[in-house]
């Protein structure tokens, strides 16, 4: 039996257990809106605490639903972030991990979950690695990469130029928003509808529009970086000079969270406006960002620390889920799929690995129940670093030697995140009993990992379009 014979099996099976006796948690919903953000921290949002003033519009949209607070990706890098989130289903058991793959056909996917309950489905993305390169277009009936918009328009051009910032004009947040709006307004009214969004403006290199350098201009850290510490594709000079002050950075990063902020706003009222309202709206990230935390600077991916493992969910769906509640427990990025499937009333897939928290967004149960949370990181697609959360314990098994020495030394590393959640105190060697019983939980967990057999075809950035690996150059996800 090949991979599609399996998944027209398994969605035959599906279908016929949405129409059996199942009692969903949620009535059906008129509109599914997931809105993925990349490379939004957590922390560097109003209703999670920051100190800047970088996001009204998500603040009043978090009292509106429900916000959790402690939420953990499962590879803080797009492409494997996305493949979890899309297809409710962990690296470990998909085996699509760091390298950028096409997402097998096999693999049922989000979009194909709502699709067969009866959904207009309908995806605007403006990272190219969530785009039909890498196969995220499946499921979709409408599928639209932001960029290609004004790659038409400078059609005669052969290939995509980067200069400082220019990339931003092809997938930054008014285009998505533009994008969406459009598309709701000439939708198919007689049906449901599920629309992700997928923004990228707090990603590298952070360039604001001109009207965002009035905001945050107050702080300077001189904490000065090695030109050689900062990627190269985020590096920014005033008269020739590389700007070595972390704090620019930081503040260039928060002008761009302000600005997608403005964006979502503009979003929300074209909801409203349009008729759907009522709708279910999630918001998430793909991913966090280091912004000098453990001497990593400016990127994500490398180690599974909580500036780039930790981001944010905000959940509303008006008289459905309960207004501006907090959920302090931890949960996995991964559960987010099932949660959206349960509140649209539909049978949840059994090939969705993740818990469903539906029953905790509509009151019927007062608080999280479930286990450890997993998620993966590190360069060394042989030997991911493999981190568990257990409550307030982290623990991260470092299995590649290389990494190790640029990390803290150590294979194992326990934090107690109520005490320092900046992990800075490696407390494994004071907790044995702890690190034995989480060690344990990692073996288990990856007993059954995927094998090389079950990937789908790496993506090779050579045979893209010369325009294509452009942008990725620009973006940093090809060395210049």
């Amino acid at each position: 039996m090949n991979g599609q014979q399996r998944k027209t099996i398994a969605t035959t099976l599906f279908i016929a257990a949405v129409f059996a006796c199942a009692e969903p948690s949620g009535p059906p919903a008129q509109g599914v809106v997931l809105i993925v953000v990349d490379t939004l921290r957590a922390d560097h949002l109003g209703s999670y605490d920051y100190a800047r003033d970088t996001s009204p519009t998500l603040d009043r949209f978090a009292q509106q639903g429900v916000l959790f607070r402690d939420v953990t990706v499962q590879w803080p890098k797009t492409w494997a972030s996305m493949a979890s989130l899309m297809t409710g289903r962990f690296p470990r058991t998909t085996g699509l991990r760091l390298e950028p793959r096409v997402l097998p056909e096999s693999l049922l996917m989000l979009s194909e979950v709502f699709a067969d309950a009866g959904y207009e489905t309908a995806a605007i993305v403006a990272n190219f690695n969530v785009g039909r390169s890498t196969g995220f277009q499946q499921g979709f009936d409408h599928f639209v990469e932001s960029w290609e918009e004004k790659w038409r328009e400078e059609a005669a051009h052969e290939s995509f130029k980067n200069a400082p910032g220019r990339v931003k004009q092809y997938t930054n947040a008014t285009l998505v928003t533009d994008q969406a709006l459009a598309w709701l307004e000439r939708r198919d009214r007689t049906r449901p509808f599920f629309l992700w969004l997928h923004y990228m403006d707090p990603h590298g290199p952070y360039l604001p529009p001109d009207a965002y350098a009035r905001f945050f201009t107050d702080a300077r850290s001189h904490d000065r970086v090695a030109s050689e510490k900062l990627p190269a594709y985020q590096q920014q000079r005033v008269d020739g000079r590389l700007i070595d002050d972390l704090e620019h950075y930081r503040a260039q990063y928060d002008r761009l969270i302000r600005y997608f902020d403005s964006e979502f706003g503009r979003l929300l009222a074209g909801l409203e406006t349009l008729g759907h309202g009522q709708s279910l709206v999630a918001l998430t990230a793909d991913h966090g960002e280091s912004l000098g935390e453990h001497g990593y600077y400016l990127e994500h991916g490398f180690n599974a620390y909580q500036p780039t493992a930790r981001v944010p969910l905000v959940v509303a769906m008006p008289g459905v889920v309960q207004a501006g509640r907090r959920i302090e427990s931890p949960v996995a990025l991964i559960d987010l799929s099932p949660t959206l499937v349960d509140l649209a009333g539909i049978e949840i897939p059994t090939s969705f690995e993740g818990r469903s928290h539906a029953d905790v967004l509509t009151g019927r149960t007062a608080k999280i129940t479930g286990g450890p949370i997993f998620m993966e990181a590190g360069y060394d697609v042989d030997a991911s670093q493999r981190s568990v959360r257990d409550g307030k314990w982290k623990l991260i098994h470092v299995r590649s030697e290389a990494e190790r020495r640029l990390l803290t030394g150590s294979e194992y590393e326990l934090y107690d995140l109520r005490a320092d959640p900046d992990e800075r105190a490696n407390v494994a060697r004071w907790h044995p009993d702890v690190v034995a019983r989480m060690k344990a939980s990692l073996a288990a967990w990856h007993a059954n990992d995927a094998t090389r057999d079950e990937l789908g075809v790496k993506v090779d950035p050579d045979t893209l379009a010369p325009r294509d690996r452009d942008m990725l150059k620009a973006l940093g996800y090809i060395d210049p």
